[in-house]
């Protein structure tokens, strides 16, 4: 038997993280998920599970004493944060505590890899966008590894995190941090993106391949969304599935059936544009969502213009941002009449569409390029070397 116990001030968001966790613990420690799982929300209304807790803890002396703050245990996690710089010397593999707080943004430079351990709370992998794609594909192999060297839980949490497209959670750990720092590094040239050709139709003879860019399947499986307006979700037309606006923050529920059983990602996109408090309603939104489905959700953080292969397959080729907040039901509101859209991608798996000034020097040669005006559309073919 498992018990969950709330305190009766813990919020939605506090109860999905807890029971996701006490549900990971039953299935990875307890049996193979055969043990009973009972929750106390009110102790007066769960007497049975409250004597088995006395049982075992004993009875309770006097009120209950306030909680620690959040804000004094954020303190205390970014006190504990731990800075690594992981590179290659010869065959092996050698992770060097780089620095402690206050950590400073240049630490990080682009053609290296980084371990950030917020003390065994979470772990963020940071690459440059200079790193090689051997180090991009062993970014997640390499997290597991020093999470097993640290004696840190099988479930701790983990996020790959790509240079240039930091979350606000990452930023919030250094002293300081520039977006226009990062995007002075970028003069002299644009940025490259790798693409790795993998045939989405033939991911049974490219196991490791697909493994590595998380394909869990074609991404022909069953897809819903919901754009967050007025910190609540609202469902979106299915016409408009894949039609993203940047100012949003968007949850996408992918289902599809694995080895007989069904499994569930649940996609967690969040626009440049978004505000802070749409950010923490698509948190709490999505842990909503997987209480509603009893824990089993597998959440994925999503930042605009990074998005994963698989996110990319399921809109088949339809993903299109928009630079502009959406209006009722994920439907975009009235924009300029010129609009210039960046097409980049090899096939309908990985295609994305995104809106981009509409000015010349938007346009490079290894792209497509959309102009759309009030009476005609203009298609620019980049001509790459």
């Amino acid at each position: 038997m498992m018990i969950q116990w709330n305190g009766p001030k813990t919020s939605i968001s506090e109860k999905a993280r807890g029971l996701a966790l006490t549900y990971s613990l039953r299935d990875r420690e307890r049996g193979g998920g055969r043990a009973q799982i009972g929750v106390v929300d009110d102790e007066a209304k769960a007497p049975d599970l409250m004597q088995i807790m006395e049982a075992v803890l004993g009875r309770r002396v006097g009120s209950l004493r306030a909680a620690t703050p959040s804000k004094d245990i954020n303190q205390l996690q970014k006190a504990n944060v731990r800075l690594y710089h992981v590179y290659e010397k010869g065959k092996d593999l050698v992770v060097l505590e780089l620095a402690t707080p206050p950590l400073t943004q240049d630490l990080l430079q682009e053609e290296d890899f980084y371990i950030l351990d917020q003390g065994g709370f979470k772990i963020y992998v940071w690459q440059g966008r200079m790193s090689s794609l051997q180090e991009r594909k062993a970014a997640f192999s390499r997290a597991v590894g020093f999470i097993q060297a640290k004696g840190y839980p099988t479930y701790t949490n983990v996020e790959v995190v790509n240079d240039g497209a930091e979350s606000a959670a990452f930023k919030q750990l250094f002293r300081t941090w520039s977006e226009k720092r990062r995007r002075n590094q970028k003069l002299g040239g644009r940025d490259k993106s790798i693409h790795v050709k993998l045939d989405v139709g033939k991911l049974h003879t490219q196991p490791k391949l697909a493994a590595q860019l998380r394909m869990v399947d074609d991404g022909s499986g069953k897809v819903e969304v919901w754009c967050i307006q007025d910190l609540h979700r609202q469902p979106v037309d299915p016409k408009r599935h894949g039609q993203l606006c940047a100012g949003n923050c968007y949850l996408v529920l992918y289902t599809y059936q694995r080895l007989g059983r069904v499994q569930y990602i649940l996609y967690l996109w969040q626009g440049h544009q978004a505000t802070a408090d749409e950010i923490e309603a698509l948190n709490s939104n999505a842990e909503e969502l997987d209480v509603m489905y009893g824990g089993v959700l597998v959440q994925e953080h999503v930042t605009m213009g990074s998005e994963p292969p698989h996110f990319l397959a399921i809109f088949q080729g339809q993903l299109v941002i928009f630079q502009e907040r959406a209006g009722h039901h994920g439907k975009g509101q009235s924009a300029s009449t010129t609009r210039l859209f960046q097409v980049q991608g090899t096939d309908s798996h990985n295609t994305r569409t995104m809106e981009v000034p509409a000015r010349a020097s938007s346009l490079n040669s290894s792209d497509i390029f959309l102009l759309v005006t009030a009476s005609v559309c203009y298609l620019w073919f980049g001509k790459a070397p």
